[in-house]
């Protein structure tokens, strides 16, 4: 398969070819923050993706990144990032830029925060170690951030100047699920960014979040929730009202209709004292397209919990035709078949593979269930520069992690055996 990145960002593009192939690695337990701050003053118009100049972020060897979720600046969302040249995950990275999303026009200043990074740290290799790593292997750095914190409140635009530590957590493999359903009728084109209002979501403190990546809803993908008001530390309890929802066709979504799913996972900062919330059963329309026509089925959703596998793998997503791209204007584009095994979930690896744009969803046919099995032949691609994708290249890649399911009530055993576990292995990771 062939790569294609940008030698000089928007100017001169570089290509590369290497092995497809994929390959499984080893998370470890700890979660480093990085800030992401925008370095020049940019005025953005909603649902036009922009590439803003960031302060330098650097990146260890042996990470992943992927975003903190629930949208942390009033005007949009950091969709991706884009390192300067071309790395392995092996090596050193150096962040320069971020693709930044919209959700309504506005001047994003020098100094915002337009978003967090969560680096994840990795082995590959031979992963027949109970852990895996040892602490040099762990590259943990506190960074003290002076930025100005972008918020609405009661509709009024914010601007908080804040100077704080961020440092990172301990992630467990503990999560559920939240379905994302919409709380409002509200009529979407192809293309476009919408802010939908949704059946209010109350996050437990100590949790974090992320879209579950497959597209949910026929209509569109949600890439971002939005919680009311200041955004709330990780430790503290959120509420969620509105879901940012990007649209792959013009349609209307009704009140009760699924838009999306969030993975809620489990963390401690400090102490281990993670803490687990009473749930109900919800009900919601499942929306999907068969035959070329849209069918929506109510269901009853019940609570479930999950364990995710510390080992799990990465595949290369490739592009099957050759496909124009315009600037901003979402496309599906269809990719050389990825078989997933049931019981699996999936996220594209954060910092953008390919020079014309990123990858938003992965798409199937019908809706399935996580517990069955799905080949994947379609993405959802938001472009962020004019040109060609090519047959045979590397559109991005994805994380894909098997999980262990069960009924909601098992939840308080596996994180009471998850905070002793990690009591005991501390001293290993530190």
């Amino acid at each position: 398969m062939e790569i294609v990145y940008w030698k000089e960002l928007g100017k001169e593009t570089g290509k590369v070819k290497i092995k497809k192939e994929s390959v499984r690695y080893r998370l470890a337990p700890f979660v480093q923050w990085k800030v992401l701050v925008a370095e020049k003053t940019v005025e953005v118009k909603k649902g036009l993706p922009v590439v803003l100049k960031i302060k330098d972020v650097a990146i260890p060897e042996n990470t992943i990144l992927a975003p903190l979720s629930i949208m942390r600046h009033a005007l949009g969302t950091t969709i991706d990032v884009i390192e300067k040249g071309i790395s392995k995950v092996e090596d050193e990275k150096k962040i320069t830029h971020a693709i930044f999303l919209p959700v309504e026009d506005g001047i994003v200043e020098e100094g915002d925060i337009i978003g967090v990074l969560k680096v994840f740290f990795v082995k590959t290799g031979l992963l027949d170690r109970r852990f895996g790593f040892s602490a040099s292997d762990i590259k943990i750095r506190e960074d003290m951030v002076s930025a100005n914190l972008v918020y609405k409140e009661r509709g009024e635009l914010k601007r908080e100047k804040v100077r704080t530590r961020f440092f990172g957590y301990f992630k467990s493999y503990i999560a559920e699920w939240e379905p994302v359903v919409s709380a409002e009728n509200i009529d979407v084109k192809k293309g476009e960014v919408k802010r939908i209002k949704i059946k209010e979501i109350v996050l437990q403190p100590n949790t974090v979040v992320s879209p579950l990546h497959i597209m949910r809803n026929a209509f569109g993908s949600v890439i971002e929730v939005v919680q009311e008001g200041k955004p709330s530390k990780v430790e503290e309890e959120k509420r969620i009202v509105e879901a940012i929802f990007l649209a792959n066709r013009d349609g209307k979504i009704q009140n009760g209709d699924l838009l999306g799913v969030l993975n809620v996972y489990y963390t401690a900062i400090g102490k281990f004292e993670p803490k687990m919330s009473q749930k109900e059963e919800k009900f919601a329309r499942i929306v999907y397209e068969r035959s070329g026509k849209i069918f929506r089925d109510g269901m009853i959703l019940k609570p479930f919990a999950y364990r995710r596998k510390p080992i799990a793998r990465w595949e290369p997503i490739v592009a099957d035709k050759n496909v124009a791209v315009k600037k901003g204007e979402v496309v599906e584009i269809e990719i050389e078949p990825i078989k997933l095994e049931e019981n699996t979930i999936v996220y594209p690896l954060y910092i953008m593979r390919n020079a014309f744009g990123t990858i938003v969803d992965l798409i199937e046919k019908e809706p399935a269930r996580v517990e069955d099995s799905k080949v994947i032949e379609k993405v959802l691609f938001l472009p962020i520069f004019d040109g060609e994708v090519k047959k045979g290249q590397l559109l991005g890649v994805v994380n894909v992690y098997s999980v262990e399911i069960e009924s909601y009530e098992i939840l308080g055993k596996w994180l009471s055996e998850w905070v002793e576990e990690m009591k005991k292995a501390i001293g290993e990771v530190t």
